[in-house]
């Protein structure tokens, strides 16, 4: 009984000790991937950009740190020269700026902001752009696509929630000094 009592005791202790190292190790891997995931994303990228506001381009910039800031070639509601049609659809806007973290080491997803700015037909609003992107780190490429969200100036678009407004996918290379 006492054999059957000590051996129930320490096949527990080896269950334990298995398990214990398992979750080590399980978040020392995920620790390690999100580093690896940090380094390879991290930087500024030139891209260019198709949907439901048409073609135009961005430079986004995606910092250590967990920023993320984006500025855009129809920021001013001038026609992008990507857009053959002449005519902007694009409501003015103000530089884009939020946060990300990895998902995985080779993607992330972010949440930006930007404003809006009145015209004569449109009031001030708050846009709220839900981005996935991955990344290829022999290329130095992102791809991405953003789900974009528009709110009332008094809105909360952090706790709110709001219909689809357009979504955009974008993909372009990492800036590299010396390119």
């Amino acid at each position: 009984m006492k054999t059957r009592k000590a051996f129930a005791t320490l096949t527990i202790c080896v269950l334990l000790a298995l398990t214990i190292t398992g979750f080590v190790n399980l978040h020392e891997a995920s620790a390690q991937s999100r580093a690896d995931c940090r380094k390879l994303v991290t930087g500024t990228y030139l891209t260019t950009v198709s949907g439901d506001f048409g073609s135009f381009r961005l430079i986004t910039t995606i910092t250590q740190d967990g920023n993320y800031f984006v500025t855009g070639s129809n920021q001013n509601d001038a026609p992008s020269p990507l857009d053959q049609s002449g005519v902007s659809s694009v409501q003015p806007y103000s530089n884009v700026q939020g946060s990300w973290k990895c998902i995985s080491d080779r993607e992330i997803t972010a949440t930006v902001l930007n404003f809006n700015y009145p015209t004569a037909t449109l009031p001030g609003a708050i846009t709220r752009s839900d981005i996935s992107a991955t990344f290829d780190p022999k290329a130095g490429i992102v791809q991405a696509t953003a789900t974009l969200r528009s709110f009332s100036l008094n809105a909360n678009p952090l706790k709110d929630d709001a219909p689809v407004a357009g979504t955009e996918t974008f993909t372009g290379p990492r800036i590299t000094p010396g390119h």
